[in-house]
């Protein structure tokens, strides 16, 4: 009974030895296990060793530029991007605060057509006739344009001219270029014989892609030397050919590789800018304006079916009466929402101008971006036409315009800032508020499409460069 009673007293404390000797390994973590099982969290931007320049809006209505608003949230910037946005954001010690409540804040206003502001040549390389102390840009930041869209002369029967995306960048010559040559021009109507020519030029350029991605899927699918099945370095057996696709010994060249040099496609004469805009490198621009019949803006979509991709239609003034038509071609919408155009009295429904033109087309999904009245092709300037002038004094009026037409507020403010992006191909770099893009920022006294609205501080590629205060131009005018 003693001998039973003694085993079952060790088989117990060798049990609580064990148990406790468990317990003490799992509570101490061995040296050679890493340092946690799970992901490291993705580290926030406030936690950025390379970010130098911190700028944190606080407190303000942030407008996105997306459609979406933000109450008493933060905008943070780290040097030139937007690095977090919304409520509750940790601000790195050292940033710069702008406390912003009770103001807006929105993207900067980018402008479809524009001169003057310190732009230069669209030809070339247009930072070599920029100038960075244009006191026009001090204008244009005082209403809120930080980027616009300057052409040069074009328009013919086939894509063609220069262009340059130019932002009122101060005192930043590189910083004042964003884009080079992102956008070409056409002009309707083509007679039947140029529109032969385009088509047959298009053709040309189908067959020429086609055989592109032929030849690129070849060579990518010929084994490089090293392999070919074989250890790196062996020799292939005696007597044996070498793959094809392997560099031949003693450096001499293969005829194999030295055909598939020569049979690569080339281009079509006269193509470069078509296989751009088929690539999405570069967007096409269709003026229309130059008659208010439907014809010539169903030539334009036409243009845009045989591409194969949307085109900008430029002030087509009755497209207001086929909105179907344009959004099945993906096309977009450059429009002069004060513009008034008396329709022909024998067809009303099809003629003249519409004030609801960017809601009609909005509501089927055409992206639409507003312009003033004057130099639609040759781009506006700022002048001194007035306070309700035909300029770009007052670029949000002309968005005010649309809302008055029905379009949705929130809307309406794409209209000169993201859509207005879109039409020349930089909606990745600007327009909106959001992570990764320029930290382009206006902070406003009032609602950014309000008549009575002023711009307090502007901010382009991460730095302030207008202050309401403490410039001439409306520092004596109290909201």
């Amino acid at each position: 009974m003693n001998m039973h009673r003694l085993i079952a007293v060790g088989l117990v404390v060798t049990f609580v030895a064990t148990e406790l000797t468990s317990q003490r390994r799992r509570g101490r973590r061995p040296q050679s296990a890493p340092a946690t099982s799970t992901p490291a969290p993705t580290p926030k931007a406030t936690e950025s060793k390379d970010v130098k320049n911190w700028i944190a809006i606080t407190g303000g209505t942030v407008y996105v530029g997306t459609g979406q608003v933000i109450h008493r949230a933060t905008v943070l910037i780290g040097d030139d991007k937007i690095k977090e946005v919304g409520p509750g954001i940790d601000i790195p010690k050292g940033a710069k605060i702008i406390d912003a409540k009770g103001k807006y804040v929105s993207p900067g206003f980018v402008i479809v057509s524009a001169t003057g502001m310190g732009s230069g040549s669209t030809s070339d390389n247009p930072a070599d006739s920029v100038n960075p102390f244009d006191p026009q840009m001090k204008m244009g930041l005082a209403v809120g344009i930080t980027s616009f869209l300057s052409m040069g002369r074009a328009g013919s029967s086939t894509p063609s001219g220069t262009s340059a995306v130019f932002k009122c960048a101060w005192g930043d010559v590189k910083g004042m270029v964003l884009m080079h040559n992102n956008v070409y021009k056409m002009s309707v109507p083509l007679t039947m014989s140029q529109m032969k020519s385009f088509r047959d030029l298009v053709k040309k350029v189908e067959e020429y892609k086609k055989k592109k991605d032929e030849y690129d899927k070849k060579a990518a699918t010929s084994a490089p030397s090293g392999r070919t099945g074989r250890p790196s370095g062996s020799r292939p057996p005696s007597g044996s050919k070498p793959p094809s696709g392997s560099k031949p010994p003693s450096g001499r060249p293969s005829s194999s590789r030295s055909s598939s040099r020569s049979s690569a496609p080339k281009p079509p004469k006269g193509a470069e800018k078509i296989i751009e805009i088929m690539d999405g490198k570069a967007k096409l621009w269709v003026g229309c304006r130059r008659g208010f019949d439907n014809d010539r803006i169903r030539q334009a979509l036409q243009i845009a079916r045989l591409l194969g991709v949307g085109v900008v239609l430029q002030d087509p003034t009755t497209a207001w009466s086929i909105p179907d038509e344009v959004a099945a071609t993906g096309s977009m919408v450059v429009l002069t929402p004060r513009e008034s155009v008396k329709a022909d009295p024998a067809r009303p429904n099809t003629t003249g101008s519409n004030i609801a033109m960017a809601k009609i087309l909005s509501d089927v999904g055409v992206p639409v971006a507003v312009h003033p009245p004057s130099g639609r092709f040759g781009g506006s300037g700022l002048g001194t036409g007035g306070i309700m002038g035909q300029d770009l004094n007052t670029p949000h009026v002309d968005a005010a315009f649309a809302v008055r037409g029905g379009l949705d507020n929130r809307k309406a403010l794409r209209t000169i800032t993201l859509d207005a992006a879109k039409m020349m191909g930089a909606e990745r770099r600007i327009g909106s508020l959001e992570v990764g893009k320029d930290a382009d920022v206006l902070i406003l006294d009032g609602q950014p499409l309000h008549y009575r609205t002023f711009v307090e501080t502007a901010i382009v590629n991460g730095k302030i460069v207008y202050e309401k205060d403490k410039e001439p131009f409306y520092r004596h005018i109290k909201r």
